[in-house]
């Protein structure tokens, strides 16, 4: 009697072929990698770009879909260009170095219109020019990792490697201000000179307009020596310091600038941990198109969710008869409340609310809006855009004429679209923006208009016997 031999652990991995095969890539994916068919089968290759023809080599199989890389390239793209940083090969930041910039925005755009048309069956009214930026040293917030090598215990500073969670050592990175040229080499030569240095485990950047922040992460304590070191290291580079510890936040020295930047002639001040629109020359004109698009007037009430410090609603409140907005920290919630007192604006009002859960029992989600905002995370809003939409309890509606919908996502865009098209709202208007140019993230803005029901027709009286 024959048995079956027993198998333990994981199934092994199907052998690959280590073929080369001659192919033409037809497009990108969401995530940057060209997308090409072979034998039927959807293939991703890193690096590749749209219309090149090449010869890859199949890494790895999956049921769905197959991962190959670049064997030789026969025939480049006119869009293919040298890579500007030395550490793009290795580091992860900035997968779509070696394409032209606005290349990369047309084919972005093109990504997120065929997953509206394809998944959501919408088609924008009006297509709108993308907004650009510069394609370097262009970001005014990072995260910036801390380590140590295993055997010379020297410090690490950089970012991810490329598909890995290992740090690269980074000498300079392109995409922050030219004014932070050097700061890498200067943190790593002070964290190898400070005491209990591996206390730090990362260390975050902020940008305001004339002066930034790096806020170093503690998990415990910095004696005095070493403080005094790092506020001396960070003095050239025009930036103040701060140490985070469990307990909150610690300035390095008690007298500390304000953190703050314009945008449409209105002063927003932040602190080291607010959340930030990475790219300050996108954030401006993103804030000029909303209001634009949203076709603001002295009778709107407007209503702007997920409001953060009041990136959109202090610049729209200026021009609105009132403005309320909602954000889940109650640190946001007295920041934006502090930028419209600052700012001499006695129209806005702001509530903390969960908006990943039940509003209903919130007294601003009763109030009646003309105008929406929504700005969401990348998980999207489809419960809230329903709950806001849908019929309440008590038979009343809310009907906002204009929805504005800012997407860090694609994949949310598109599912909460299909949503706000079966609750009888059309995308207008539709943009992609540069906020991280040379990365695979993809930014875009969509308006959504009420659409207006037809009347019924009545029906044609007709003689007897005509």
């Amino acid at each position: 009697m024959s048995r079956n031999k027993i198998q333990f652990g994981r199934p092994k991995k199907a052998k690959v072929k280590s073929d080369l095969i001659p192919i033409n890539i037809n497009n990108l994916s969401i995530d940057g990698r060209g997308v090409a068919k072979i034998d039927g089968k959807t293939t991703f290759i890193e690096g590749a770009i749209p219309g090149e023809q090449l010869t890859v080599k199949i890494n790895t199989r999956h049921k769905a879909y197959d991962e190959a890389s670049i064997a030789s390239i026969e025939n480049p793209s006119t869009h293919r260009i040298t890579p500007p940083c030395q550490h793009f090969e290795h580091c992860g930041g900035c997968q779509l170095q070696h394409i032209e910039t606005n290349a990369q925005l047309d084919f972005k755009q093109q990504a997120v219109l065929n997953m509206l048309k394809r998944n959501a069956k919408v088609t924008p009214a009006e297509i709108i020019a993308p907004l650009k930026s510069a394609g370097l040293h262009y970001r005014r917030s990072a995260r910036i990792g801390v380590n140590r090598l295993s055997q010379s215990q020297s410090a690490i500073v950089g970012f991810r490697r490329k598909n890995s969670s290992k740090l690269l050592q980074v000498t300079d990175c392109l995409v922050l201000p030219q004014q932070l040229d050097g700061l890498f080499d200067q943190l790593r030569e002070t964290l190898d000179k400070i005491e209990n240095a591996k206390a730090i485990t990362h260390i975050e950047y902020l940008q305001g307009d004339n002066t930034g922040a790096l806020t170093f992460r503690c998990m415990a304590a910095l004696t005095s020596s070493s403080k005094a070191l790092l506020e001396e290291m960070l003095q050239p580079f025009n930036l103040q310091g701060y140490l985070r510890y469990d307990h909150g936040l610690e300035p390095l020295t008690n007298h500390q600038p304000t953190l703050n930047f314009l945008v449409e002639q209105q002063v927003l001040s932040f602190e080291p941990g607010d959340f930030l629109q990475a790219n300050a020359a996108i954030n401006q004109q993103m804030v000029a198109r909303a209001k634009q698009w949203l076709a603001l007037n002295e009778t709107d009430i407007v209503l702007d969710l997920f409001a953060g410090l009041g990136n959109f609603s202090i610049p729209v409140a200026c021009e609105v008869k009132q403005l309320t907005g909602v954000e889940g920290s109650d640190k946001m919630v007295q920041r934006a409340s502090a930028n419209a007192k600052a700012n001499q604006l006695d129209n806005c009002q702001f509530f903390k609310a969960d908006l990943s859960q039940d509003i209903q029992h919130h007294s601003w989600s009763e109030q009646a809006y003309n105008k929406i905002i929504i700005d969401p995370p990348r998980s999207g809003a489809t419960s809230l855009i329903k709950q806001l939409l849908e019929t309440k309890d008590k038979g009343e509606v809310l009907r906002p004429t204009h929805i504005l919908y800012i997407a860090c996502d694609p994949s949310s865009l598109v599912r909460d679209t299909a949503q706000l098209d079966v609750l009888g709202y059309k995308m207008e208007k539709f943009s992609v923006m540069d906020m991280f140019p040379n990365t695979a993230h993809i930014e875009s803005m969509a308006l959504f208009v009420k659409a207006e029901k037809k009347a019924k027709k009545k029906p044609t009286k007709r003689l007897f016997g005509l």
